[in-house]
């Protein structure tokens, strides 16, 4: 689903996310910043700069020939933005101007800020029905305190390669086929003219942390990392992200391309569609060959891909997703997706009084996990005649902590996350015990050489 929004604080005029609160939902209305700039500025940038480049006569309007060869923009869900000429001179007088310019793509979803509602993964959705059943011992369909205080006994169960981290692939290889969480029914609606919503999320762009004004229906962290919602949590987050790394990619390949098919240039559309290496160039020809002689120039080319990347970072998008009632992501405290030795710990220590202090928790009453991220796009992989799909993101740093503690404990710790968990501790459980001095399951290098300094260092 998508909704849109206009300039300044646009999303507290354009949209709420919608919580699921019993007969009412509960509304959290969205204000997006951009560090005291209008949020529209870069928007509106590109659109003139799209407008300057098909305008080829520089006479400030578009022609009908000079908006046919205007690109489809893209909006979110696989969908576009063609150029209708009917459409866009709105006043009729056969020519487009700027200003009408704006409005067509506005109008039509093409804008500042884009809000999008989306489903967690379907691994995601079977990970949470995962670690449901294997802590429901029972099979009776709930949780008690003391299957909670289990949490940390799946690593043994589950841990296949020893490494003290439960990954997807391992808990997945016990799913049942077809067996996930349902959503919770999170809805993103238009915000309802003179209603006061039950809070305002502030949403910065470029710097700061989210801010809440509202009721105690919804309380965030002092980070403003977490908000809390009624049923449940959602993690809010500002992304850092490059919007262009996966463009660069592609306009690196694009460009090489060029160069190893004619060289210097400039060349005919012919030279790249006889060229199977080159014959990603004739799709974007027409297009960048904006001086229209049949002949596409590198410094065409580049000028064409400037363009592009300036649309890809226009946009502020907002994507809420529904991640159901899942306790795998409760859980993975760290949201990398894996579970280890530290989380499950602490989950069998929390989760109990959390979730079955009074009775059994149901999985309907499991509480309901979202997540809100908002950044600079794309909202899609692909602008215009340009594909450059995601960008590909770093594997997690498998650097190893800088390697502490008595040499024993240095040995013992078989994983190299500078800890030593009961299962690689090589003595006896009272021991183990007695080292772990406060009690969370792992000896620390502190706890180690705390207890080389009571031994005389033995």
């Amino acid at each position: 689903m998508l909704l849109v929004a206009g300039a300044g604080r646009a999303a507290a005029d354009g949209a709420e996310v919608l919580f699921p609160a019993g007969d009412a939902p509960a509304r959290l209305r969205l204000e997006v910043t951009a560090g005291g700039d209008p949020t529209d500025r870069p928007w509106a940038a590109f659109l003139d700069r799209l407008f300057t480049y098909f305008d080829r006569d520089g006479d400030g309007h578009l022609s009908p020939a000079e908006a046919a060869r205007v690109f489809p923009l893209p909006l979110s869900g696989g969908r576009e933005v063609a150029m209708d000429f009917a459409a866009l001179d709105t006043n009729s007088d056969g020519k487009a101007s700027r200003d009408e310019f704006r409005a067509f793509y506005r109008d039509r979803g093409f804008t500042p800020v884009v809000i999008v509602t989306r489903p967690a993964p379907p691994e995601a959705l079977a990970l949470g029905e995962v670690i449901f059943r294997h802590l429901d011992r029972d099979g009776d369909g709930k949780l008690t305190a003391a299957e909670l205080r289990q949490a940390s006994a799946l690593l043994r169960r589950f841990d296949e390669d020893e490494d003290e981290v439960l990954t997807a692939a391992e808990l997945l290889a016990t799913a049942k086929p077809g067996a996930a969480l349902p959503l919770t029914g999170l809805r993103i609606a238009p915000a309802k003219e003179n209603a006061t919503p039950a809070a305002v999320l502030r949403l910065p762009v470029g710097g700061g942390r989210p801010s809440l004004k509202g009721n105690a229906t919804f309380q965030l962290s002092a980070d403003g990392t977490a908000l809390r919602v009624p049923g449940g949590s959602c993690a809010v987050s500002v992304s850092g992200e490059d919007p262009l790394a996966g463009f660069r990619a592609a306009r690196a390949f694009y460009v090489a391309q060029f160069k190893s098919a004619v060289g210097g240039g400039p060349a005919a559309k012919s030279v790249f569609e006889d060229d199977a290496a080159a014959g990603v160039l004739a799709g974007l020809f027409d297009t960048a060959d904006r001086n229209g002689d049949g002949k596409l120039t590198r410094a065409e080319l580049e000028a064409f891909f400037d363009l592009v990347a300036e649309g890809i970072g226009c946009q502020i998008i907002v994507t809420a997703t529904d991640r159901g009632r899942n306790l795998f992501d409760r859980i993975d405290a760290n949201a990398d997706g894996r579970l280890d030795l530290a989380e499950l710990t602490r989950a069998a220590r929390l989760l109990p009084d959390e979730l079955a202090k009074d009775k059994p928790v149901e999985r309907a009453a499991v509480p309901a996990v979202y997540r809100l991220t908002v950044g600079r796009g794309p909202v899609a992989s692909a602008f215009g005649p340009v594909t450059f799909g995601a960008a590909t993101k770093p594997k997690a740093s498998a650097s190893q902590p800088v390697a502490r503690g008595p040499r024993w404990f240095r040995s013992m710790d078989r994983n190299g996350d500078g800890y030593v968990s009961r299962q690689e501790f090589l003595g006896p459980p009272d021991l183990f015990k007695k080292l772990d001095a406060d009690g969370d399951g792992r000896i620390s290098p502190e706890e180690a050489e705390a207890a080389d300094r009571q031994a005389g260092g033995r």
